[in-house]
This record gives structure tokens, C-alpha cells and sequence, in this order.
């Protein structure tokens, strides 16, 4: 006969509590506002474009370069900060990342030439990398995971509140008093929630006292070198795919929604610049909330390939409407907005495949990577865009500054178009295999 003894560890465990839920949200929110804060930094450019390239004596593909310096930062930050999230937690992170934040955006309000904009830039995109990972990470700990692609959905939409900033609020504050002291009260914002986040956020609900929803002792796992950490995840083939597709789904979503829709929206329809940057904006929204939608219904089904390879193919044909054919009736343009966006909103599903694809030890990092893939799309779409339409300008200039047609704008929205294709294609290489939640 056998009998079973309990250490008083094990008892201890049996008799905590999961932390109460206004508890678990608190944490969550104050990671979400930081990614709000950097949500904000990279949508601004589509109302601040003109009075910057006014400003500075900016082209398009300046202009476009310099949007681009926040992605040339953020995006080689994921892996690191995955791979920080997993060994140090989210608290120390957060607290740095919005530090460093404010100081960027008080070197960008101060900047007097293209280079201080420039490195300002890079510190905040470099800053509010931090966000969405640990974010995740967050909920990862705070959470039942059978809620994880809505936690992402959610966090995808509290992004985008900060994109509702960047638009038409933003829009009306610039025109009322600037950009610099818009953004220098945004950088004291900032710096109250790094204070915030010391303070209140802890790791783990162990912390507190209280049940973790992360497996036990999973925190403690022994880890690698970095570079090992790294390779293990990515030689993983649905991270590494994954890695290639996300990128065409915020990329061409930020394009369009964080810089050149409210441009190709006045030349194209005659929208004033608040109408074209409200529509940017309310699309933007939708991305957003159809991520959590997406994110809910692909938990409950617990599919992710199909919705992912759907979605790049309705996008795709969005887009192509939206920006290659010309004068749509406003409620066909719309409509089809509409559904480019939603469409767009994949890359939920695509973290979550991530993160179900590698052992526990790797998911920060794995993230990391699908989350650096998100932000080499924009990286490199809003650029190229850019270069393109310089390519096809016409020479037409008004009081110093290049106008550009719409068939400029069609020609610099084809790479996203073709992407989201090529993106379609990758996932269907890809395994839905789950390793321990």
C-alpha cells in the first residue's frame, strides 16, 4: 500500500487564491498604456507629416525614412526584450521603457534639424518596444491563457486608442497651439506613468501573495545563452514563418492608417485633411476591434492557420480596391476600407500560433520575433512607398513643396498589396501543433 504525502509547500499552493481580477487588469493596463503612448508616437506621422515636411523642407521619401526611424529601433528590440521579459520580468522593463520614452519625445519636440528628429525617434521606438511583449507577458502570468488571443485582440485595441489620438484630437491640438507643445505634454504623461509602473506593476501574482496562472516553478526555468534563446525559438518553422507573414498585416495597415492614407484620401476624393484623417482614424478602429473579435473566435475554435491565411486574402483584395481603383462611390470606398482592415487584423492570430509553437522557456522570445516581424512591415513599406512616389512625381510643385497625383500614390501601394499575398502563401506552410499551455 502506497501513501501519498503533501509537503507543506504543496498545501501552501493548494490554498492560494488566483488574484482578483481588478487586480490582474491593473497590471495589464498600466503595460497597455505604454503601448497606447507608442501606438500614438507611430500613427502621428499622418497628421504631422505636412507640418514637418513644411517645417523641414521634407520630401516624401524623407519624410518617409524619418516615420521609419521609430521601426529602425522597435524592431530589432522584440527578440532582446523577448528573451529580457522571460529572465527579468515585466515591471523593471516597463518602468525603463517609459522613461526613456519621455526623454525621446523631449529631443524630438527640442530637435532644430532632421538628425535630432531622427534620434529622437529611434529613442522612442527603441523605448516602447518594451510594451507589447512584456504586455503579453503580463497576461501570460495574470491570466487563464485560454483568453490569450483576446488579451492580444485587446491589446491590438488599446493601441489603436492611441491612434484615435494621433488623429482628428491631434489634428485640432496642432492647429490650436503646435506639434512641440502637443508632444512635450505627451512626454510628461510619459514620465508619470514610468513612476506609475514602479510603483504598482509586480511580475507575478506570487508577488503579491497570491495564485499564478503560469505553470509552477515555469519562471525559474533554467535558460540558455542569449543567442541560444534566440536560435532555439526562430529555428522553430512556424516562428520563422510567422516572423515573414505578420509583417504584411501591420504594414499595411500602419501605411496606409500612420502616413500616406490621409495624403492619397485628399488627392484621391478631396477629402480637407480632418475628414481624411477621421477616416484614417475610424479605420484604424476597426483593425483594432477586429482583432479582439478575431482573437475570441479563434480561441473558441482554437484554429489559427485558416484564419490567418482568409484574412491576408481579403485584405489584400481591400486594399487593391481601396487603392487602385479610382473613384469609388464614398460608401464602396468605405465598405472597403472596412474590410482591408479587418482583414489586416491576422497578425492576433499570428502571435498566438507563435506563442503555442515553442516550449514555455521560449514563448517571450518567440513572441519577440513575431512581434519583430509586425514592425519590419511598416519598416519597410512606409519607406518604400515613399520612394516610389518620388519615383513618379511629376515635378509639380506648390509654394516649394511636391504635390503628387494619384496615380503616384496607386503605384507606391502595390508592395502591400503584393505581400499580403506572399503572406497567405508562408502560413499555409505552417503546423498548428500546441505544446503546453
Amino acid at each position: 500500500m502506497s501513501v501519498s504525502v503533501s509537503s507543506n509547500d504543496d498545501l501552501v499552493e493548494q490554498d492560494l487564491q488566483h488574484p482578483p481580477a481588478s487586480l490582474a487588469w491593473l497590471m495589464w493596463t498600466l503595460g497597455g498604456l505604454l503601448f497606447l503612448i507608442g501606438f500614438f508616437h507611430r500613427i502621428a506621422f499622418g497628421v504631422m507629416g505636412d507640418p514637418l515636411r513644411m517645417e523641414f523642407a521634407l520630401t516624401a521619401t524623407t519624410l518617409g525614412t524619418l516615420a521609419s526611424f521609430y521601426y529602425y529601433s522597435y524592431m530589432p528590440m522584440q527578440v532582446p526584450v523577448g528573451i529580457m521579459a522571460d529572465r527579468f520580468g515585466p515591471r523593471k522593463l516597463l518602468t525603463c521603457g517609459a522613461a526613456i520614452t519621455a526623454l525621446g519625445t523631449v529631443l524630438f519636440v527640442m530637435a532644430t534639424n532632421y538628425w535630432m528628429l531622427g534620434l529622437g525617434r529611434l529613442l522612442i521606438g527603441g523605448a516602447v518596444a518594451v510594451a507589447f511583449v512584456t504586455m503579453m507577458k503580463i497576461a501570460q502570468h495574470w491570466f487563464d491563457l485560454k483568453k490569450f488571443s483576446l488579451l492580444t485582440g485587446l491589446g491590438l485595441l488599446a493601441g489603436n486608442l492611441g491612434a484615435v489620438g494621433a488623429g482628428v484630437p491631434l489634428q485640432f491640438l496642432i492647429g490650436e497651439i503646435g506639434w512641440r507643445p502637443v508632444l512635450l505634454g505627451l512626454a510628461a504623461l510619459t514620465g508619470v506613468l514610468a513612476v506609475a509602473t514602479w510603483i504598482w506593476v509586480r511580475d507575478d501574482p506570487e508577488d503579491l501573495g497570491y495564485k499564478s496562472y503560469d505553470l509552477k516553478g515555469a519562471r525559474h526555468e533554467p535558460h540558455g545563452s542569449v543567442l541560444s534563446t534566440m536560435k532555439d525559438a526562430i529555428c522553430h518553422r512556424n516562428v520563422l514563418l510567422l516572423t515573414l507573414a505578420c509583417g504584411a498585416a501591420a504594414g499595411s495597415a500602419l501605411t496606409f492608417g500612420g502616413l500616406w492614407g490621409v495624403p492619397f484620401l485628399r488627392t484621391a476624393y478631396g477629402f480637407s485633411s480632418p475628414e481624411a484623417a477621421t477616416i484614417t482614424t475610424i479605420m484604424l478602429l476597426v483593425w483594432a476591434g477586429s482583432g479582439v473579435l478575431l482573437g475570441f473566435w479563434s480561441d473558441q475554435s482554437g484554429k489559427r492557420k485558416v484564419p490567418f491565411i482568409v484574412g491576408a486574402l481579403v485584405a489584400a483584395l481591400g486594399w487593391a480596391v481601396v487603392t487602385q481603383i479610382a473613384d469609388l462611390p464614398h460608401w464602396l470606398l468605405y465598405l472597403a476600407l472596412v474590410v482591408a482592415a479587418a482583414g489586416s487584423s491576422i497578425m492576433i492570430v499570428g502571435l498566438s500560433l507563435a506563442r503555442e509553437s515553442v516550449p514555455r522557456r521560449l514563448q517571450g522570445t518567440a513572441l519577440g520575433w513575431c512581434n519583430m516581424g509586425v514592425m519590419i512591415g511598416p519598416m519597410i513599406l512606409q519607406p518604400l512607398t515613399g520612394f516610389l512616389i518620388d519615383v513618379n512625381w511629376d515635378g509639380k510643385l506648390d509654394n516649394g513643396t511636391r504635390v503628387y497625383d494619384l496615380t503616384t500614390f496607386q503605384v507606391g501601394f502595390i508592395p502591400m498589396i503584393v505581400w499580403l499575398l506572399l503572406a497567405a502563401v508562408l502560413i499555409c506552410f505552417a503546423r498548428e501543433k500546441k505544446f503546453g499551455s
